[in-house]
C-alpha cells in the first residue's frame, strides 16, 4: 500500500524554521564582524594620531629647548629679543645659533616657523589638532606676566580624528635659562 503523502523531504515548517535560525545566525555574526571592524578602525585612527602627536611635541620641545637667553652669568631671564611674540596660540624666539623659530596653532594645525618674523615660512608638525596651547610660568609655578619671567613653558595639545581624541602635553625649560 502506498501512501497519499511521500515521507521523504522536508515540511514547510521545517524549512521555515531553518530559515529562520540561518537569518539569527547571519545577524549575530555580521553583527560581531561590524564590531570588530569598527575596533580596529578606532585603533588604527588613535595609533596614527598618538604616533603624528609624539613627533610633533617631540620636535617642538626640542625646538623650545634651544630658545636663547641674552643676560650673562649665573641667572638668565629671557629678554623681549630673545621671546618676540608669546600668546596663547603663537610662540616666537630666537635660538641659541641666533635663528628664527615659532610654533603657532592655526586652523587645525601645528606649525613649526622657519623664522622669528611674520612672513617667514610654516612647515606642519601635526594635522588633526583640534586644540592647542601655550602656557608660561615662572619658576613657582604661576603664570608668568612678562617675558623675563618665563622659566617653562608648557605645550598642551589634543588630536582628533573622527570619535578618537588623544591630548598631549609638553613641559619644556630652554636649557640657555639658568
Amino acid at each position: 500500500m502506498k501512501h497519499a503523502f511521500d515521507t521523504r523531504g522536508f515540511t514547510l515548517i521545517e524549512t521555515v524554521m531553518v530559515i529562520v535560525l540561518v537569518g539569527i545566525i547571519g545577524t549575530v555574526v555580521s553583527s560581531l564582524l561590524y564590531q570588530g571592524s569598527k575596533s580596529i578602525e578606532a585603533g588604527d585612527a588613535r595609533k596614527e594620531l598618538s604616533s603624528q602627536g609624539r613627533l610633533a611635541v617631540e620636535r617642538a620641545s626640542r625646538e623650545m629647548r634651544l630658545m636663547r637667553c641674552t643676560t650673562a652669568g649665573n641667572s638668565c631671564n629671557p629678554q623681549a629679543s630673545d621671546i618676540t611674540a608669546w600668546t596663547a596660540t603663537e610662540l616666537r624666539f630666537v635660538t641659541t645659533n641666533y635663528e628664527g623659530r615659532g610654533l603657532r596653532f592655526d586652523a587645525g594645525t601645528l606649525k613649526l616657523r622657519q623664522g622669528s618674523g611674520a612672513l617667514d615660512p610654516d612647515d606642519t608638525l601635526a594635522n588633526n589638532v583640534s586644540a592647542a596651547s601655550f602656557e608660561y610660568l615662572k619658576s613657582d609655578g604661576t603664570p608668568a606676566s612678562a617675558v623675563g619671567e618665563i622659566w617653562v613653558i608648557n605645550l598642551d595639545m589634543t588630536l582628533s580624528s573622527g570619535t578618537e581624541s588623544v591630548p598631549f602635553r609638553a613641559s619644556v625649560h630652554p636649557r640657555s635659562f639658568r
